[in-house]
């Protein structure tokens, strides 16, 4: 029997419909033309966007060399006189010393110091009694301590903050950027480090001994007050030797005996004279014959070293440089001036002829100055000034700005500005 064929669809899917009943709507010319100046409106767009962003960034890279080429020019800028700006008596005695500080100095002496904005008015004066008063100076804080003697006063801009009699032979100070002051106390059998708040109360005593530890030398304390570096000079068997050490006064040194959280004694027969903190992780020691910088931000690692082949007349730092003035071996002028950065790296180096007797950092300038001369030269070597004067230079104040000092001399307080 022949099989019965359904009618319907063997796919269960609908029939597919053909185009045969659909309507193509075609567009007008009007609405092709809008569609047009629509797509040219957008182009427009984008190109105008496009252009005035490479014209700003041309307009911003102009901006940039034209800044770095007067930075250039500022920074080979030369000086041929001064104008004194403000000039005042000095009504002092001879053995009164000064320092810059703030907008202004600060004038002390075996008994008192004061504080004068750059017009040289008094902001604020304490008197007290020292034998031998040595100044400090960080930021906008200031302390006194009388070396040998037991006193030391901390100062603001505002005047006396607050004073702490130690008790021991002061032998050094130095003063952070929160006014937080560490002094170097002498005893008959050891010494001891402590850390004293702006009104005197003490923070922190780390005793070390002569026997065990040695002498310290020399000390820094970081800007945040919360790390410090110490040398110090140990006998080694028939050997004289020096050991740097490092504090940390942070949770990090909480554990550690005496808060040491490193120490370098690498240095053998080598005597490391200077250290400093150049930033609140980096460290320098300089020694005899060799300059070697550290880098703590909890423990400290050495990072470079740096061996020097000439007698070093002289060190000083600031600013983030360090700065070796040495004897010149080589033919020529009789002292050269190298100048590194915190990484270690050459800045600068020169050479000169003159016997200076101050050489200090003032941001990207050397200032060196003796009884009668004052000059100013830039990073790069180049001397920009020198200037001589009739009455004999007491002591050169960098204003924050090159070309502004204050210029003490024997009868004058003035405050100059190269021209």
């Amino acid at each position: 029997m022949a099989d019965i064929i359904s009618g319907k669809s063997r796919f269960n899917g609908q029939k597919k419909q053909t185009d045969s009943g659909k309507v193509i709507r075609l567009r007008s010319p009007e609405e092709e033309k809008d569609t047009l100046d629509e797509q040219y409106v957008k182009e427009k767009i984008k190109r105008h966007r496009r252009n005035v962003l490479v014209g700003c960034l041309i307009t911003a890279a102009a901006v940039f060399i034209l800044v770095l080429a007067a930075l250039f020019l500022l920074d080979g800028r030369t000086y041929s006189q001064y104008t004194v700006l403000h000039s005042v008596n000095r009504d002092d005695t001879e053995s009164a010393k000064y320092e810059a500080f703030a907008d202004g100095y600060i004038r002390y002496s075996n008994d008192g110091a004061a504080y004068y904005n750059a017009k040289g008015i008094a902001e604020w004066n304490q008197t007290f009694s020292m034998q031998n008063p040595h100044i400090k100076v960080c930021g906008e804080w200031a302390a006194v301590g009388d070396v040998n003697g037991s006193t030391i006063y901390m100062f603001g801009v505002q005047g006396m903050v607050g004073s702490v009699d130690t008790s021991l032979s002061i032998s050094q100070i130095e003063v952070a950027k929160q006014g937080i002051v560490a002094a170097v106390l002498e005893d008959t059998t050891a010494n001891y480090i402590n850390l004293y708040n702006t009104d005197g109360s003490k923070i922190y005593t780390v005793k070390t001994t002569l026997a065990g530890d040695g002498y310290p030398l020399d000390i820094s304390i970081s800007e945040d007050a919360t790390k410090l570096i110490a040398s110090y000079l140990y006998v080694s068997g028939e050997s004289i030797k020096t050991n740097v050490v490092f504090y940390n006064f942070s949770e990090v040194g909480q554990n550690e005996t005496e808060r040491v959280v490193g120490g370098f004694n690498h240095y053998d027969s080598t005597i490391v004279g200077d250290v400093e903190f150049l930033n609140s992780t980096t460290a320098v020691a300089v020694g005899e014959d060799v300059l070697s910088i550290y880098h703590i931000k909890e423990y400290p690692s050495l990072t470079k070293e740096i061996r020097i082949d000439s007698e070093i007349e002289r060190v000083f730092f600031g600013n983030g440089y360090i700065g070796i003035v040495l004897k010149n071996s080589d033919s020529g002028d009789i002292y050269k001036l190298v100048v590194y950065d915190t990484s270690a790296k050459e800045v600068c180096e020169t050479t000169f002829n003159t016997q200076y007797d101050t050489i200090q950092f003032d941001g990207k300038s050397v200032l060196m100055s003796n009884a009668s001369t004052f000059a100013v030269m830039n990073l790069k070597g180049k001397m920009l000034t020198t200037q001589n004067f009739d009455l004999p230079i007491e002591s050169v104040l960098p204003m924050g700005t090159r070309g502004r000092y204050i210029m003490v001399n024997s009868k004058y307080i003035q405050d100059i500005r190269l021209q």
